[in-house]
């Protein structure tokens, strides 16, 4: 099932949020844009906004008599009429006299918050066609994103699966997606709940120096730390959702309990590739705010169950897989005097069962992370930041048959960085210089570093970023599970920003060095890349939009002494929405994604194994010498909101892959290997559900 199609059921939840364009701008503090910033309609909470790292604010479906609330934490609240702003769209906020003791006037001094390549607050997931309301694919949906395949597991700028990490808080995310990866018959959606997520940062080049593990790219959400009272209750044909928050004095509960069944989706639309697919999720979220400190904790639990057919391998055999995974994330802050000291402890556990064909395989993991870190605000112009972070893991996995893969049944990895950071301001012009050192178990010793340099004002921004740095491969199975990966890259980024038209521009160099799983590149290799992309957005009319991006990508493997094309080689991957979002009427979206076919290398004979009774694949000598048909996707959704005593209803309709394309996936074999068959992402389906937001 395509990421597509299974995110279409979320797109429900968009416009049951977004509404139309009405009042935009700019907030500035201390002559600079000023992100995190929460814009409201005076005495309706539940219409709100969060300013974006350019300082951008987006606020709709309001009347001229309307007041809009900017509200900051150590900064006086604003409060200005519809009326003014739409004469001027300028909001400059300034310190409150109290000080409150320097608060959070740190909060738009973060070092992570001036360097993302772009950032979405939850309004912007939600409102987002592209996104359809979950924080991974809005991923997906940037130019930066070079992922192929149909799936929600972000692959930044040419980089390998694995290597672009996921973080809530700044804590590493073991297990980032949902969904079982199984001859892409069904793929993986973020295994974060998107109302628990106020904004998120996609670090497309350089990841920030305190984010543990990461060698080529992140993506950073953060949690809510303001939200209203509100119910939400969601059915559709793959599934039921109900969340409730509830607001005290300084402090906030949030969860929600999901449950997905494939079935209903399965037989109204006519498709064989899954059996069954059912998962329940559910969440909690504590907040709390003192006077100089604020912690939150964190808590998920996932439970799913898959069913997919396999008979290109034996005739009726069964891929059957059931994953639970637990996380659990305790963030620590304190604030005094341009002082801010940081904690953070999670603690994760994974357990996969899996049948196939009658042999049993499962395995257990679990992830212990921490993290201390001091900053300080040492004037004007000079911040500088050091910590130290760890991680410990170990896993177990256990199997009936067995092969010359199951020696690596168990195994431990620790690893503990300490790190140092300084960033320089100087009016427009900034410059971030981090570097740690990594000690692993069982590993030499590894220098990491970046460096990012920075111009912005209210319309251009310029970025170049440099890094060279060392990850530990958590995720995958046997031989690979703790493996050292590396990156070095460098990038230039241009972005110009203006009411009505936004735009980007980029060129990066990486090379990434590392062990690869698939055939027939099994051991070390070194990935070359370059990459071109630009999008822009642009605000057509006053309820109509149109998105569109592009790039252009050369990657190259280097192998055994010998060099060949990157499975993700594309001349274009053209990614454009056009959008027309009317409160009183219609909400209309229209999604096309196009790219050449992804290469892979074709088996061209088998020799016979007497001993484990089976037969290995001969693969060409010419790697990724053969490509899959041309990628070609529209979707479309459509929505009604509807308000009732009670609160707000919303229906949707959603159809993936409107013109039913034979889009290719992967390549597979009957036993022998005489026989080639070539798997399609999802066909064309329909989606149907409705959402309530009580009052």
């Amino acid at each position: 099932m395509s990421c597509r199609a299974i995110s279409t059921m979320l797109f429900i939840i968009v416009h049951g949020h977004a509404f139309s364009l009405d009042v935009h701008g700019t907030i500035m503090a201390n002559d600079e844009p000023l992100p995190g910033v929460l814009v409201y309609v005076a005495n309706h909470n539940d219409n709100f906004f969060v300013s974006d790292s350019l300082g951008c604010f987006y606020i709709s479906d309001v009347q001229e008599s309307d007041s809009i609330v900017f509200s900051f934490i150590g900064l006086r609240e604003q409060r200005i009429s519809v009326y003014e702003l739409l004469q001027n769209n300028k909001v400059v906020m300034t310190e409150e006299s109290t000080h409150l003791n320097e608060v959070l006037v740190f909060r738009s001094k973060e070092f992570s918050s001036d360097f993302p390549m772009k950032s979405y607050s939850q309004l912007e997931i939600y409102s987002s066609p592209s996104s359809q309301a979950d924080p991974l694919n809005a991923v997906l949906s940037s130019a930066a994103s070079t992922n192929t395949n149909e799936s929600a597991k972000p692959s930044l700028r040419g980089s390998s699966m694995g290597y672009t990490m996921v973080y809530i808080n700044e804590v590493p995310v073991f297990y980032p997606t949902k969904g079982n990866l199984v001859n892409n018959s069904i793929a993986s959606t973020s295994s974060m709940n998107t109302s628990f997520v106020s904004s998120e940062s996609i670090y497309a080049s350089n990841s920030p120096i305190e984010f543990e593990n990461s060698a080529s790219g992140s993506v950073d959400m953060r949690l809510n730390t303001e939200i209203s009272d509100k119910r939400t209750l969601f059915l559709s044909t793959v599934g039921s959702s109900f969340s409730i928050t509830k607001n005290f004095n300084n402090s906030f509960i949030e969860s929600y309990l999901s449950y997905t069944d494939l079935y209903p989706f399965l037989k109204m639309n006519n498709l064989d590739n899954i059996n069954h697919y059912r998962s329940c999720d559910a969440g909690v979220h504590i907040y709390k705010r003192l006077k100089n400190s604020k912690y939150s904790l964190y808590s998920s639990y996932i439970c799913e169950d898959g069913n997919y057919p396999m008979p290109y391998y034996d005739n009726n055999a069964n891929y059957l897989n059931k994953t639970t995974y637990l996380n659990s994330i305790v963030n620590y802050e304190y604030y005094h005097e341009g002082v801010k000291l940081k904690a953070d402890l999670s603690y994760s556990h994974l357990k996969s069962d899996i049948n196939y064909n009658s042999v049993m395989m499962n395995e257990h993991c679990n992830y212990l992370y921490g993290a201390v870190s001091y900053s300080q605000f040492m004037n004007d112009h000079i911040q500088y930041l050091l910590g130290i972070n760890s991680i410990f893991s170990n896993y177990n996995a256990n199997s009936d048959y067995y092969n010359n893969w199951s020696d690596a049944t168990n195994g431990a990895m620790g690893q503990i960085t300490p790190y140092f950071s300084i960033k320089l301001i100087s009016g427009d012009y900034s410059a971030l210089l981090g570097a740690k050192y990594c000690f692993a178990k069982e590993s030499k010793p590894s220098l990491n570093a970046n460096l990012s340099l920075k111009y912005a004002n209210t319309i251009h921004k310029v970025l170049i970023t440099a890094a060279s740095l060392h990850m530990y491969n958590y995720y995958e199975s046997a031989l690979l599970r703790y493996s050292k990966m590396s990156c070095r890259q460098v990038c230039f980024e241009y972005d110009y920003n203006k009411s009505w038209l936004r735009g980007h521009f980029a060129v990066y160099l990486k090379d990434e060095k590392g062990i690869n799983r698939m055939a027939p590149m099994i051991g070390e290799y070194k990935k070359n890349i370059f990459g071109i992309e630009a999008s822009f957005d642009v605000q057509l009319l006053k309820n109509l939009s149109w998105t569109i991006s592009n790039y252009y990508l050369d990657t190259r493997y280097s192998f055994l002494e010998s060099t060949y094309r990157g499975e993700d080689k594309v001349n274009y991957f053209i990614k454009s929405t056009l959008s027309y979002e009317n409160p009183k009427t219609l909400n209309v979206a229209l999604s096309v994604w196009d790219r050449p076919g992804t290469y892979y290398t074709p088996v061209e004979d088998a020799i016979y194994n007497s001993e484990y009774d089976y037969y290995i694949p001969v693969y060409s000598q010419h790697i990724n010498s053969s490509q899959f048909n041309r990628y070609f996707n529209v979707c479309v959704n459509v929505s009604k909101t509807v308000d009732f005593s009670f609160g707000k209803a919303m229906v949707f309709l959603g159809i993936t892959n409107l013109f039913n394309s034979d889009n290719n996936s992967a390549i597979y074999y009957n036993e022998d290997y005489s026989k080639s068959y070539i798997m399609n992402y999802m066909r064309r389906s329909l989606f149907l559900g409705f959402i309530i937001h009580f009052k």
